[in-house]
C-alpha cells in the first residue's frame, strides 16, 4: 500500500468525508515511515490501525483543546504564585502530536535496518 492508499484507507475507515484532516494523517503517515525506515510507496497494510488510531487520537485532541497544546494542571499554589504542570506519557505534546515511547514499541516490530535491501512491495 503506498501512502495515498493508506490516506485514503483511514478517511474511509474514520469516516471523514473532507479533507480537513488529510495532512495531520500524512505526516502521521511519513512519521510512522521515517520511523521504521520504510519506503512511503511501500506501507504493510498491517500498519494502517496504528495510523488510524493515531491520527484519531489528535483528531480528538484538537477537536476538544483546540489547535494549540493545554497541558493538565496538577495544582496550584496561590500563595507564591506556583502552578505543578501534571506531565505523563500520555498527555506531553510529543506523545501526542509525535511517536510515544509505547507507540515506538508497537512499531519497533515493523522496523527495518537501514542500508540493506528494501523488501518488494507487493501490491496486492
Amino acid at each position: 500500500m503506498n501512502r495515498k492508499e493508506m490516506l485514503q484507507t483511514v478517511k474511509q475507515n474514520l469516516r471523514l468525508g473532507t479533507e480537513d484532516h488529510d495532512l495531520i494523517i500524512s505526516d502521521l503517515i511519513l512519521t510512522v515511515c521515517d520511523y521504521c525506515n520504510l519506503d512511503p510507496d511501500c506501507i504493510p497494510d498491517i500498519l494502517e490501525p496504528f495510523v488510524r488510531k493515531k491520527a484519531k487520537g489528535i483528531i480528538d485532541y484538537e477537536a476538544v483543546e483546540g489547535n494549540g497544546y493545554n497541558p493538565e494542571i496538577a495544582s496550584i499554589k496561590e500563595g507564591d504564585g506556583s502552578i505543578t504542570w501534571a506531565q505523563t506519557e500520555g498527555n506531553t505534546k510529543a506523545s501526542i502530536y509525535g511517536l510515544s515511547e509505547s507507540d515506538k514499541a508497537g512499531l519497533r516490530r515493523h522496523r527495518r535496518l537501514r542500508g540493506y535491501a528494501k523488501p518488494v512491495c507487493k501490491n496486492v
